[in-house]
């Protein structure tokens, strides 16, 4: 595995929906950079009620989707923080740890894609906002958060190692999770989000909205 783009972003006004602060669109950056519990250095968001925090500190993204969703834009465009080769959502399980230098990090939940990516990605010719949204969505090719357990420097070029999942809780890939949060129309799906609501990794917001799923199917 390698860290091949290490990549920020500041907060800038958009004209989305009559003018929308965001910092979706990251920039990749060669210096190494500083990853603390809350993110990189240097790396911003302006929706703090959905972005940021402990839970989703460091957003992680295979380079493989770029081609994957038809993107000709530099890494970070997305809205990644480490774009990453070597695996992707269908192997990666919540609980899951990689180690990038001194730094270690947790996966703690898939992304949930809104709107601003959807307006985002629609500059590009091939999609409306609403095409890329449902392309993005449809697979659960959608990315990840982590949690920082330790703190440290990156950079781009780094050697990453996966660590995966070893504690006593069934193991469930990010694909698996956010389909079933996505679509929750089968009972596999249930008995997924029965198994991720009982992870020690997941994410309190995920947490909230499992919570609020099973009480509604149930």
């Amino acid at each position: 595995m390698q860290l091949v783009s290490v990549n920020i972003g500041q907060i800038k006004t958009h004209p989305w929906r009559n003018g929308t602060p965001s910092a979706l669109h990251k920039s990749a950056v060669k210096d190494p950079i500083f990853i603390d519990t809350l993110g990189l250095t240097g790396d911003e968001q302006a929706d703090r009620k959905n972005h940021g925090g402990a839970d989703k500190a460091v957003f992680i993204l295979p380079a493989t989707h770029y081609q994957r969703f038809e993107v000709q834009q530099p890494f970070g465009f997305l809205g990644e923080n480490l774009t990453i080769e070597g695996l992707d959502e269908t192997q990666v399980c919540l609980g899951d740890r990689f180690q990038i230098g001194d730094v270690q990090l947790e996966v703690t939940q898939p992304r949930s894609p809104c709107w601003k990516l959807g307006e985002h990605a629609s500059i590009q010719d091939n999609w409306s906002m609403a095409s890329f949204l449902h392309a993005y969505s449809k697979e659960g090719y959608v990315g990840f958060y982590c949690r920082v357990l330790t703190t440290g420097t990156v950079q781009t070029g780094q050697a990453m190692t996966w660590q995966p999942y070893k504690g006593t809780h069934e193991t469930l890939t990010i694909q698996h999770l956010f389909t079933a949060k996505q679509f929750h129309k089968t009972e596999q799906d249930m008995q997924w989000l029965k198994t991720a609501l009982q992870h020690p990794a997941l994410s309190a917001a995920w947490k909230t909205s499992i919570q609020n799923i099973l009480s509604i199917h149930l």
